[in-house]
């Protein structure tokens, strides 16, 4: 007999989304972020008046400052 392999409530809770899963409901633009970061590892976006930094870590990582 065919059956289902049985997963705890915090397995099920704990999995990780698919890009398809994680977006969905959300209404907004996608933006790669080598298209942003233009080859560089820090950007300055200025956003109603104020100036963020984001940069990428050497793991990859990705790092939103005010």
């Amino acid at each position: 007999m065919d059956s289902e392999p049985s997963h705890s409530s915090d397995e099920v809770q704990n999995a990780p989304l698919s890009p398809d899963e994680a977006l969905s409901g959300i209404n907004a633009k996608i933006v790669d972020s080598n298209d942003l970061m233009e080859g560089s590892n820090e950007i300055l976006i200025s956003h109603k008046g104020a100036v963020y930094r984001l940069r990428e870590t050497r793991s990859g990582k990705l790092i939103l400052q005010k």
